[in-house]
């Protein structure tokens, strides 16, 4: 008979912990969004007077700064439209190329802020291990027969193509927007994915051997 009302009170904590994460997550983006260089922005103490809540409760919801910094990041991107994600197929680079520049045009200082600022690199750094273990599989998809060493050099190239530092330096030095810019790095991921396909165990500072006529 109390069933119904013990799934009523689980499903109210549910929806009143999503509120208090999402007001978290909110009151640190304003934070970093309202910071000229974000360093100071994203203490704890602060996020948690903006939120209207205790230290306590916010470490309930986030155990640790790196908890907190893999959440922000993705609702920072989420809230400013960005076309985040890795790709772990080298067949899946390609086609998510202009969504992700473009959305990168849209936003062009939240993009400089996760780049330039302590929060921002702080931030970024949060996805290192998941960033590093997709290209390392797309790499590994396209050419299961490359040496470790080379695969983890490969990976580290093709990752700084598809990246926000590859769109932030053509449109800086090059006036390129985010359309043109997916158009010259497709160009180039292209060329080094049929290189990977082709060159088997070769090592990548070894020149593929061309057929003779």
């Amino acid at each position: 008979m109390n069933k119904p009302t013990r799934a009523y009170k689980s499903d109210l904590r549910r929806e009143q912990a999503y509120a208090t994460r999402s007001r978290i997550l909110d009151a640190a983006a304003a934070l970093v969004e309202a910071s000229p260089d974000g360093a100071a922005a994203v203490t704890t103490k602060r996020i948690a007077q903006e939120a209207g809540i205790t230290e306590v409760t916010l470490y309930r919801h986030f155990p640790s700064r790196a908890d907190l910094n893999q959440a922000l990041w993705q609702h920072m991107n989420d809230l400013q439209g960005v076309a985040g994600g890795f790709p772990t197929r080298l067949s899946d680079m390609l086609p998510r190329l202009l969504p992700l520049f473009t959305s990168f045009d849209a936003t062009p200082a939240h993009i400089l802020n996760t780049l330039t600022s302590p929060t921002g690199r702080e931030m970024r750094s949060s996805q290192n291990d998941a960033r590093s273990a997709a290209f390392l599989q797309a790499v590994q998809e396209g050419n299961p027969a490359l040496a470790p060493a080379d695969r983890a050099q490969a990976a580290a190239v093709l990752q700084l193509l598809y990246s926000a530092y590859s769109w932030l330096s053509l449109r800086e030095q090059w006036g390129l927007n985010g359309a043109d810019t997916a158009r010259a790095v497709g160009w180039a991921l292209e060329t080094l994915s049929q290189d990977l396909r082709m060159r088997g165990d070769l090592p990548l500072d070894q020149p593929l051997k061309t057929p003779t006529p």
